[in-house]
C-alpha cells in the first residue's frame, strides 16, 4: 500500500498528538527534590526574613535562584555539597526536636539556626560547614535581586547627586 503525501502526513500527525508528552511544571524545581526546595526556601527566609523595611529572601525569590545556579554547577561537588548541607539539617533537627526542621516550631527552628551559628568560625559538623554556604550564598542571591537592591538598599542607580551625602575626610 503506497501513500500519498496527503496520507503520510496524516498519519504522522496522528502518531505525533499520541505521542505527546504532558508538559513540565514550571513550578518544579530544577535540582532539588521539593522537599528539600520547602526546606532551602525557609532557611533563606530565616537568614534574610521579611521586616518592616523590606520583603525577605522568600519575596526575592532566593531559593528559586540557588536551585538555578545548583542545576547549572559544573563540578558534582557544588551540587552534593547543596544535598547533604539540607540533609544535615533535617538531621539535626530530628535529633534536636524530634520533628523535620519545617514541622519544627519557630522557636525551634531559630534555636538550631543559633546553635549552628556559634560554632560557624570553627565548624565541626556539617550544619555548621552548610551554615556558611547557605549565609553567603542567601545574601549573594539576595542583594542581587530587585528586591534586595531596590527596596532594602533602596539603590537609586547611577544618579546626579545635588550634594554629596558621604564622609567628609578634610
Amino acid at each position: 500500500m503506497a501513500l500519498n503525501r496527503r496520507e503520510l502526513l496524516k498519519v504522522l500527525t496522528a502518531g505525533a498528538a499520541a505521542l505527546q508528552l504532558p508538559a513540565a511544571d514550571p513550578t518544579a524545581p530544577l535540582f532539588f527534590t521539593r522537599q528539600e526546595f520547602a526546606l532551602l526556601d525557609a532557611l533563606t527566609e530565616l537568614v534574610i526574613p521579611t521586616d518592616a523595611h523590606s520583603p525577605g529572601a522568600h519575596a526575592a525569590g532566593v531559593a528559586a535562584y540557588l536551585d538555578r545556579t545548583v542545576a547549572e554547577a559544573f563540578l558534582p561537588e557544588n551540587k552534593e555539597s547543596w544535598r547533604t548541607g539540607l540533609a544535615s539539617i533535617e538531621e539535626l533537627s530530628r535529633e534536636m526536636n524530634g520533628s523535620s526542621f519545617l514541622k519544627s516550631s519557630k522557636q525551634q527552628q531559630n534555636a538550631l539556626l543559633t546553635k549552628i551559628a556559634a560554632a560557624e568560625n570553627d565548624p565541626h559538623t556539617k550544619p555548621e560547614r552548610f551554615f556558611t554556604q547557605l549565609k553567603q550564598s542567601t545574601a549573594s542571591a539576595y542583594y542581587s535581586s530587585s528586591v534586595g537592591i531596590h527596596q532594602d538598599l533602596q539603590y537609586k542607580g547611577n544618579v546626579l547627586l545635588q550634594q554629596f551625602v558621604g564622609y567628609d575626610a578634610t
